[in-house]
Parts: C-alpha cells; structure tokens; sequence
C-alpha cells in the first residue's frame, strides 16, 4: 500500500496503474474510518484493479460546529485499517496541496446546494463540490464509491458529474447501520450512552415513513407528520429538518408519485445527526 502526501505524486502512482491495465476505484474519506466507509472500499476492491482511498478533512467543506472539526484524527489506525482492506493508494493531502494559495475557484450546482444541508450549513455543499472536482481530476477514477446515507450528496455529484460530462461512474451502496438502525457515522463516536439511545429516534422516523409509506400512504405531509411525531417523543432530539423530497430535484413534495426520500437531520446534544429513506425505489 502506497501513502502518498503530494498531487505530483499522486497522479504518477496512478499512472503507473493504469498503464498495467488497472481501473481505478476511488472512495473519499474524511478519515476517521468506520465499517460503512469501509464497505465501500471492499466494494471498490472487488469491482477494479487498483482502489484509491482518500483521507481528507476539507476546512471549506466543514465549519466551527461540524462534527469533523474536532472529532480527533488517528492517522496510523486508518492506515492499519485500510492496509487490511487491501488498497492500494492512500491520498494524505494537507489543506495546501488541495487549496494552494490564491485558490479562487469554487463549485456551485445551482438550485440545489441552497436547500436542506446546504440551508442548514451555508457553504458545506459548494466546499463539497469543489473538493470533490479537484480530487475526482486528480485521481481519475473509473468508479467513484459513495454511500446513501448521503443523499443529497449524491444528488448534487450526480449532476455535477452529468453536467460537466466527467467520465466517471457513481456507484452508490447501501447504508451501513448499527443494530438498532443507526446509520454509522464519525459523529457518533461524540454521544454518550444516554445520547446513543436517544439518536435511534432518528432510524424510527425513517421506518415510521417507510412503514406508511409502504401501507400505501403518499401525502407528504401525512409522512412527515410521521417523522415529526417520532422525533417529537424523544426530549433530548432538536429537529434540523424533516423533509420528504423529490429524489432527483430534492424539491419538497406535496404527494409522493415517483421516487422520493424522506430526509431528516436532528440535533442531539452538540451532534448533529442526518439520515435518508428511500420512498418507492430501492435507492443504492
């Protein structure tokens, strides 16, 4: 397994891949690896020759109250983890390699960046498309792995990918979730044991949605009167939103007749949580 710190670097370490016939999977981290992000390298390992996980944590993507701004990093452990799964490039940039002085350039897809996460963190999702253009350019990738509990995310690369005609597959994977339906996530390592029992609101609003869901119940309020109930009966759970939205334009639904999601972002403590639920297609 090669680490690798430099663009430079970087770009000839893939090079030497793809003229030995590998394509490229390519799977991007924050660090502070946990099973979910690490079922998407086993994807990527079992779809191409050569996988590419980056570990970067982006100061244009995440503010002072983000859960990745003061999670603690445990680089050699990452390492370890990674090496494990048998990848083959590490990409350890620092911020100035990614954003080198007199950086002016920015990403916005418009019309979607502004709502939901992007209303509730200003900012967050324009540093998300810009990060991930550079670091799609810089490795190349055949396949780009990211998970559902992303969403939004999703959506907007999605488009962005489309727009500017990249060459490059998303492949999205399920949601990888603890026992009691958790989505597993950096952020909840911040929880103390009573605010873990607490989050599972969060997973029960998703399933109560669902549950109507697929009862036959499609008025959007009539499911977002669900969720809102759910995460009304835990005390210790502030709602960020509750949405149910279309699943292309993630534009807020009156009725659900094509494919939706049902979308809520919570606060439980200084933690901010955030899930989705596929409505009428089996998402990733």
């Amino acid at each position: 397994m090669e680490v690798i710190r430099s663009a430079a670097d970087l770009r000839v370490a893939i090079l030497k891949r793809r003229i030995g016939g590998d394509a490229v999977g390519f799977v991007p981290t924050m660090g502070m690896l946990h099973d979910g992000q690490l079922s998407l390298v086993r994807r990527a390992r079992a779809e191409n020759g050569c996988v590419v996980v980056s570990c970067f944590t982006n100061p244009h993507e995440f503010g002072a109250l983000d859960e990745a701004s003061h999670l603690p990093r445990d680089e050699s452990r990452d390492l370890a983890l990674l090496e494990r799964e048998q990848a083959e490039i590490v990409f350890l940039p620092e911020v100035d390699t990614l954003y080198p002085p007199e950086d002016l350039t920015r990403v916005t897809v418009e019309g979607l960046t502004r709502q939901l996460e992007g209303a509730s963190r200003p900012g967050h999702l324009d540093g998300l498309t810009t990060i991930m253009l550079k670091l799609v350019n810089l490795v190349g990738p055949a396949r780009l792995y990211l998970g559902q509990k992303h969403a939004q995310q999703i959506v907007i690369l999605r488009r962005m990918l489309r727009d500017l005609f990249m060459n490059v597959d998303l492949v999205v994977c399920p949601t990888v979730r603890d026992s009691d339906g958790l989505a597993l996530s950096s952020a909840n390592a911040q929880l103390s044991i009573e605010e873990r029992h607490a989050a599972a609101c969060l997973p029960t609003a998703l399933r109560d949605a669902k549950k109507a869901y697929d009862a036959g119940e499609r008025s959007a309020e009539v499911l977002r009167a669900r969720m809102t109930d759910a995460i009304a009966a835990e005390p210790m759970a502030r709602p960020d939103y509750i949405s149910v939205a279309d699943a292309s334009s993630l534009a807020e639904l009156q009725r659900v007749s094509g494919p939706g999601l049902a979308l809520v972002a919570i606060w439980i403590g200084r933690t901010r949580l955030a899930d989705n639920e596929p409505l009428g297609w089996d998402g990733a």
